[in-house]
């Protein structure tokens, strides 16, 4: 069972505010929240802009991030509806601490995670 918040982007503040009002929510309700820091797919090899959301939350709520990374992009590729033949890869990183850390602080750990794991991935 899933229980998305949808966000509007254009939004700014108010989106993160509303993101963390629902975040609450699905923690109290037990659900684990899943947030993509790239907002959309990018181009294998090249890095998108990591958003602070899914960072703020974590900080505002005391809960751990666990990284994700994935090749996805090397089989649907960005701009496209056509998926091509082949194994998504998927590593799953340790769990990152956010006691006493700013979100910044949060979305640079995440970030450098996943964009050295994905080095991988892509091979």
């Amino acid at each position: 069972m899933t229980s998305p918040i949808a966000i509007n982007r254009k939004a700014g503040r108010k989106s993160l505010e509303q993101i963390l009002t629902q975040g609450l929510d699905r923690l109290k309700k037990g659900f684990w929240i899943v947030m993509f820091p790239e907002g959309t797919r990018t181009i294998p090899g090249q890095k998108g802009k990591y958003h602070i959301g899914g960072a703020w939350v974590a900080s505002k709520t005391n809960t751990q991030v666990i990284p994700v990374a994935h090749n996805a992009g090397l089989f649907w590729p960005k701009n496209s509806i056509l998926k091509k033949p082949g194994t998504i890869q998927v590593s799953i990183g340790e769990a990152i601490d956010v006691h006493n850390k700013e979100p910044d602080e949060i979305i640079r750990l995440t970030e450098n995670w996943i964009e050295k794991e994905v080095l991988h991935l892509n091979d």
